[in-house]
C-alpha cells in the first residue's frame, strides 16, 4: 500500500503527527532535499508533502523532476514564514491557485 509522508519543520510537524501522518522533521534545506530524492526512489511512498522553501537550494532540473514525478506525487506546501511580508494575502492566494491549477484568478472585493 502506498504511504503518505511529510517532510517539514518541527513547528508544522505537530499538526501532521496529530493527524496520524508519518513525519520527517528537517530544518536544513540541503538535508531536506536529500531526503526528498531518497523518497523519490522509495516505491512504497505514494504522496510526499514538503515545505516549499526546502527546494530553494536545489537546481531547477531537480525541482522539475520532483514536480513531474507520478510515483510518488510531490506536493509543496507553503508555511507561514515563507510568505513574503510585502505580498498581500490576495496576491499570495492567487499565486497558490495559479500554481496548483494553472489558472489566473483576479480576486475582487
Amino acid at each position: 500500500m502506498a504511504r503518505l509522508r511529510v517532510i517539514t519543520d518541527p513547528d508544522t510537524a505537530l499538526g501532521f503527527r496529530l493527524a496520524g501522518v508519518e513525519v520527517h522533521e528537517e530544518v536544513d534545506p540541503v538535508k531536506a532535499g536529500e531526503r526528498l530524492f531518497a523518497l523519490l526512489r522509495a516505491r512504497e511512498t505514494g504522496i510526499v508533502i514538503y515545505n516549499e522553501d526546502f527546494v530553494s537550494t536545489l537546481p531547477e532540473s531537480a525541482v522539475t523532476t520532483l514536480e513531474e514525478s507520478l510515483t510518488p506525487v510531490f506536493f509543496a506546501i507553503p508555511v507561514a514564514r515563507t510568505i513574503p511580508a510585502a505580498e498581500r494575502r490576495e496576491e499570495y492566494l492567487a499565486r497558490l491557485v495559479r500554481r496548483a491549477i494553472g489558472y489566473q484568478l483576479k480576486i475582487k472585493r
